[in-house]
């Protein structure tokens, strides 16, 4: 008995069924490995402040960042506070100095699309580092912490505050992490500048995107 052959519109509609789990399943697939890629990227740069912080106290023999020379003393300069801090402890690829440059995108949104600004001249050292990460440090003075704004891929997209540009912080005892927002809601994450709240929240769901 000769086995019955499928019939074109059969073929065709087998291939529809499958376009149609392809277009449904390939954005999740995508989402979720850019998400685990972001935040990956985010929990090495974390990383990679919190050994540089620890190495500069052990070697500037201090316990107190306002006692070292990441501070910003009278008559220092950004260049020579958070710029000298991270030419010395990371593996520098390009230095934008004083102005984010070519080490950031030109423009990012947060993500409910709301246009943000970076830092303005001047106010932080920005360098991108081997691995593609770009780092604006802000040098802590008797008013505030150092502020610590990564975009964990450079100026390659997606260039969203929550998804790839996240701001943490270095605290006069040394912490490294977020004490400003105290809160790790959805809400503060999507709407406040450079994804405020974000950084708490991927932490406190042990380094996972869970938004």
């Amino acid at each position: 008995m000769m086995k019955k052959a499928f019939t074109l519109n059969e073929l065709l509609i087998a291939v529809a069924v499958i376009g149609i789990i392809l277009i449904i399943t390939v954005p999740i697939v995508y989402s979720h490995f850019s998400k685990k890629s972001q935040v990956a990227g985010l929990q090495r740069v974390y990383t990679a402040v919190t050994n540089a912080v620890k190495l500069m106290m052990i070697d500037e023999r201090v316990k107190s960042i306002a006692k070292s020379s990441l501070y910003l003393d009278e008559g220092d300069t950004v260049a020579n506070t958070a710029g000298a801090f991270l030419k010395k402890y990371f593996n520098v690829k390009t230095d934008c100095g004083t102005e984010p440059g070519e080490c950031f995108a030109a423009s990012y949104v947060n993500l409910n699309q709301e246009a943000i600004n970076l830092p303005s001249s001047n106010e932080a050292y920005c360098v991108m580092t081997s691995t593609n990460a770009s780092v604006c440090l802000t040098p802590p003075e008797e008013t505030r912490a150092a502020r610590v704004l990564v975009d964990v891929n450079g100026p390659a997209r997606p260039n969203i505050a929550g998804r790839d540009l996240f701001l943490f912080y270095i605290y006069g005892d040394g912490f490294i992490g977020d004490r400003v927002s105290n809160s790790d809601t959805t809400e503060e994450c999507r709407s406040n500048s450079y994804g405020s709240g974000c950084f708490n929240r991927i932490v406190n769901a042990d380094w996972s995107m869970d938004y």
